[in-house]
C-alpha cells in the first residue's frame, strides 16, 4: 500500500501542515512511517474506496437508468462512503493511542507497587525495573524493557527514564516517570516517592470507577427506552390501529423492528465497553 500511495506523497506533505500531531502519534505508537507517508496512504485509501463504490454503480446505473441518474447515485454513494473512510483514516492513530493508553494504565499501578516493594526491601531501582520489564505487566513491561535495553547500551538511568516518558502517550505514566526522574536528580528517597505516587494513583482510579458508574445511569435509561419501551409500544400501537382501521401494516415492519433493536443493542454495548476504564485496584 505504501508503494501504491507514492503518487499522493506531495498531497500527504501538504496535509501534514494541518495535522501536526500525526508525527507525535506515529512516534508514540512506534510506527516507522513519516507523517507524509501515513497521510498519503490515508488519501490513497479514500480515493480507492471512492472508485471501488463509484465505478460499479456507474456502470450498472448507466445500463439501467441512464448516465445522468447513474452519475448522481454513484457520486452520492461513493462520496458518502469515502467521507466516512477519510474520517476513520485520519483519526485512526488517535484510536490506537487511546487503546494503548488504556492498556498502559491498566497494569501501571501493579508495576509501581512491585517496584516500591522491591526498593523497600533493599533492591536497587535498576533491578526492580528489570523485574517489571520481564514480568507479567502487559504494555508496561514492554516500555520498561526498552528502557532496560537503553541503560544496558550505556545511557544513564535518568536519561533512559526521561526517554520513556517522552515516547509514552499516557499522561499518568509520563507524570509518574517525571516525578521519579526529578527525585533521582535531587537525590531523594525513591521508596517514599513511590509510596505517595501509588497512594495517589489508587485514589484517582477509584474516582474514575465511580465516575464510570455515574455515567452508566443515563446510558442504561436510554437503552431501556430505545430497545424495550419504544419497540414494545410501537408494535402495540401498530396492531391496535390496524384493528380499528382499514389500513393494514406491512408485514416487513415486524421484521425491521427486531433488526433495528439488534443494531441498537450492539451500539449501546459498544458505548458501555468503550467507556469502561481498564483499571484494577
Amino acid at each position: 500500500m505504501l508503494r501504491m500511495s507514492r503518487i499522493f506523497l506531495p498531497f500527504g506533505a501538504f496535509l501534514s501542515r494541518f495535522f501536526p500531531s500525526v508525527e507525535t502519534n506515529l512516534t508514540q505508537l512506534e510506527i516507522k512511517l513519516s507523517p507524509e507517508e501515513y497521510l498519503a496512504m490515508a488519501t490513497f485509501s479514500v480515493v480507492f474506496t471512492f472508485l471501488l463504490i463509484f465505478t460499479p454503480l456507474m456502470v450498472i446505473g448507466t445500463i439501467s437508468r441512464g448516465v445522468v441518474e447513474a452519475l448522481k447515485i454513484s457520486l452520492l454513494s461513493g462520496g458518502t462512503i469515502a467521507f466516512f473512510v477519510s474520517i476513520y483514516s485520519f483519526f485512526y492513530l488517535k484510536l490506537l493511542l487511546i487503546k494503548k493508553i488504556k492498556l498502559l494504565e491498566k497494569d501501571l499501578l501493579f508495576a509501581l507497587r512491585y517496584i516500591y516493594v522491591k526498593i523497600k526491601s533493599g533492591i536497587p531501582l535498576y533491578d526492580a525495573m528489570v523485574g517489571v520489564a520481564y514480568g507479567d505487566f502487559g504494555e508496561v513491561s514492554k516500555e520498561f524493557k526498552k528502557t532496560i535495553k537503553e541503560i544496558s547500551a550505556g545511557i544513564d538511568e535518568v536519561t533512559a527514564l526521561e526517554n520513556m516518558a517522552l515516547r509514552n502517550p499516557s499522561l499518568y505514566f509520563r507524570r509518574i516517570i517525571w516525578q521519579i526522574t526529578n527525585n533521582l536528580r535531587a537525590g531523594a528517597e525513591i521508596a517514599d516517592i513511590l509510596e505517595g505516587i501509588t497512594s495517589t494513583l489508587t485514589k484517582e482510579h477509584k474516582i474514575l470507577i465511580r465516575k464510570y458508574g455515574a455515567e452508566l445511569n443515563p446510558i442504561i435509561l436510554m437503552y431501556m427506552m430505545f430497545t424495550i419501551v419504544f419497540p414494545s409500544l410501537g408494535i402495540t400501537v401498530i396492531v391496535v390501529m390496524s384493528a380499528f382501521s382499514e389500513l393494514e401494516a406491512p408485514l416487513y415492519i415486524f421484521y425491521l423492528i427486531p433488526f433495528f433493536v439488534f443494531i441498537l443493542q450492539i451500539f449501546f454495548i459498544s458505548i458501555i465497553r468503550n467507556k469502561r476504564p481498564l483499571l484494577v485496584i
